[in-house]
């Protein structure tokens, strides 16, 4: 189990690794032809620069949501949050949420009556 957790994160970390790089580049050669936009409308580029850090901001609380609920219900935490991240049209949301359902976390009340093996007494109850 460790080593299955050990590849997700790698493979998240690397594909994360690799888009922060491409659009690094391409955001350097894409730069001196934006000049002409900076000049034109200040207020479209507030707007366009605040809706890039809101979208940004939901796909953190969305990750940070998916980490903790995953590892909490003993779930491939790294590939979940890869498969979140990377399928587009929050298709990965949808799987994860459909998967969700078929995973059930153990309660006190799910845990079997246990028996004393001399005399057959209830010691604890399931609750």
């Amino acid at each position: 189990m460790k080593k299955r957790n050990y590849m997700g994160m790698l493979l998240f970390w690397s594909i994360t690794t690799i888009i922060v790089i491409m659009l690094g580049y391409s955001g350097y050669w894409i730069l001196p032809y934006m000049s002409e936009m900076w000049n034109e409308d200040p207020v479209w580029v507030t707007i366009t620069a605040l809706a890039i850090l809101l979208f940004m901001g939901l796909y953190v609380a969305l990750g940070v949501f998916i980490y903790k609920d995953s590892s909490r219900k003993k779930m491939n935490t790294w590939l979940w949050m890869t498969a979140v991240f990377y399928i587009p049209n929050f298709m990965g949301v949808v799987l994860y949420f459909f998967a969700r359902k078929r995973q059930k976390v153990q309660s006190a009340g799910d845990l079997p009556a246990q028996y004393c093996p001399h005399c057959g007494h209830i010691i604890h109850k399931g609750e």
